[in-house]
């Protein structure tokens, strides 16, 4: 798949998927060098098939920004979850929703991997996809919200419900269970 902005796709994004991979592979797991790895394409493809050198050093270029991104995505969701612990979801939500934020105005003010400075460009598709995505996590946080309004609203009349029985059961005057039912869930219970 091209790279956003790009209008064709480079010699190396048309390769076969394993082969694309097999890149992957021996950069990341192996640490072979660009030349290395190039030697070992010349051994499967075809010399119309095999990327230049300077496709070859952007495509293991962006494979590292991608596995460097990845990792601190990671050491930043492990910071997260230390630091909020088990916060309540809507604290998750709004955290997901700030994370997605970030993530957008990264892509944003990002350049194309074409070396000339020039920013990214989105396609109508990519746009459509951010949107329903920040969409989407806003109305996971909505849900979330009614859910906690509704859980602290049974949570509430249960309590009074027990209040209530408790209060019969010792013996009090109406006026007074009516009173302690009407402090536990708010002066309009």
């Amino acid at each position: 798949m091209p790279a956003p902005g790009r209008r064709r796709p480079s010699t190396v994004d048309r390769l076969d998927p394993e082969v694309k991979e097999l890149i992957g592979r021996l950069r990341i797991d192996k640490g072979y060098t660009i030349d290395e790895i190039r030697e070992q394409l010349e051994k499967m493809l075809a010399a119309e098939l095999l990327p230049s050198r300077s496709a070859l050093g952007r495509h293991v270029k962006s494979i590292e920004d991608v596995g460097a991104q990845l990792k601190h995505s990671r050491e930043v969701a492990a910071a997260l979850v230390q630091q909020v612990g088990d916060a309540p979801e809507d604290r998750m939500a709004d955290l997901n929703i700030e994370l997605m934020h970030t993530m957008m105005l990264r892509l944003l003010t990002a350049t194309n991997d074409e070396g000339d400075g020039q920013p990214v460009t989105f396609g109508a598709e990519d746009v459509m996809f951010l949107s329903r995505s920040l969409q989407s996590l806003a109305s996971a946080k909505k849900t979330n919200a009614d859910m906690v309004i509704k859980v602290r609203d049974l949570a509430t009349k249960e309590a009074a419900k027990k209040a209530v029985d408790a209060a019969k059961s010792k013996g009090l005057s109406g006026d007074t269970v009516e009173f302690i039912r009407k402090a536990v869930l708010g002066s309009d219970g």
